[in-house]
């Protein structure tokens, strides 16, 4: 099939997939009293990025514990419009290219079509738990990108642009919910770690370092210009940064909520799959590290407070790689390959 072809079917099928999941969203202008079905969290959220837009600062005159990533976007919706309609196409860019990540992460390991196959999967059953969450969504898109270069670095090794951007991702998760942030830094620490065991020296593995630090520097200094030109920075300090840090939740209630559910199935076959493969003699360590990445980050996700559904939602983003890597098994029955990539 001619490239240009296969790429743009791969397009409209995750364009298909957007148009499905979007129909759960409460700022849908096509169903008729979509907006009624706003939960309360999201209605603070929403009043808050409306009061930011109308002049009031953040975390000074108004009561939030979420960072300005969050307002700001929202915020930037009641631009054009007091309806919510520029949130909704804001929201289904955002799902758009959640959708097409979870798609590019699952063809690392499986065909284009069962890659396909396994993106329905992880994307389409219980969305609308993320369409009615508030900050949850905007990290569900956040976390898919982050997976993604994990795993091409992984399957590839280090690449220089993929650390970088893995930075800037914590960088917004920071300056959006830190309490999840905890999950890159354990991914900064493991990777400083694996390129040092895979024999990356000198000159290429102080470009890790410099990766990471141009990564948060692109995203905490525009930050940080914000807080500072608002001055808010003490405000957010408080009411975010220390705010969410100091009001985790009990380990023991969280796991058993996020890791105690269908899903986790997943992890079992993933187990299997590197049975088969290690017998098979086909390479392991990355869906071994992907083992170790799902096990930190549910850990990690099961202390956040007052989450638990969302929090199931949000661990799917891992199950991408479980799925395709399952689904993998049967490539070579049906005469399938994965797309071969240089880098």
């Amino acid at each position: 099939m001619n490239k240009k072809l296969k790429i743009t079917l791969e397009l409209l099928a995750v364009l298909a997939i957007t148009i499905i999941i979007g129909l759960s969203s409460p700022f849908n202008p096509w169903i008729t009293g979509a907006e009624d079905t706003l939960t309360q969290v999201q209605q603070e959220i929403l009043d808050i990025a409306h009061s930011v837009r109308d002049g009031y600062l953040a975390y000074v005159e108004l009561d939030g514990h979420y960072g300005p990533v969050l307002y700001e976007f929202y915020g930037l919706g009641y631009l054009l419009t007091e309806t919510h309609i520029v949130h909704f196409i804001m929201e289904f860019v955002v799902i758009y290219f959640t959708v097409l990540y979870v798609y590019k992460t699952c063809k690392l390991y499986t065909s284009e079509i069962l890659a396909l196959i396994s993106t329905i999967i992880v994307t389409v059953f219980s969305w609308g738990a993320l369409t009615h969450a508030g900050a949850e969504e905007l990290l569900f898109f956040l976390l898919t990108l982050t997976c993604y270069h994990v795993a091409r670095q992984l399957k590839y090794g280090f690449l220089s642009y993929h650390t970088y951007l893995l930075a800037i991702d914590f960088g917004l998760v920071f300056f959006l919910q830190p309490g999840y942030s905890l999950i890159w830094i354990v991914l900064f620490i493991f990777f400083a770690i694996k390129i040092k065991v895979d024999g990356l020296e000198g000159k290429e593995y102080r470009s890790y370092y410099i990766s990471l630090l141009e990564g948060i520097v692109t995203v905490t200094i525009p930050m940080c210009l914000y807080l500072w030109y608002f001055k808010n920075a003490s405000a957010f300090v408080d009411k975010v940064i220390v705010y969410n840090l100091t009001n985790l939740g009990h380990f023991a209630s969280g796991i058993s909520i996020v890791a105690f559910t269908p899903w986790i199935l997943l992890v079992a076959a993933l187990v299997v799959v590197i049975i088969i493969k290690a017998i098979s003699n086909n390479q392991i360590i990355d869906l071994c590290c992907w083992l170790g990445f799902i096990a930190v980050t549910i850990i990690i996700l099961a202390i956040q407070a007052d989450k638990s559904v969302t929090m199931v939602e949000l661990s799917k983003a891992l199950y991408a790689v479980p799925v395709a890597a399952a689904f993998s098994l049967m490539d070579k029955l049906l005469g399938l390959t994965p797309e071969e990539r240089k880098y």
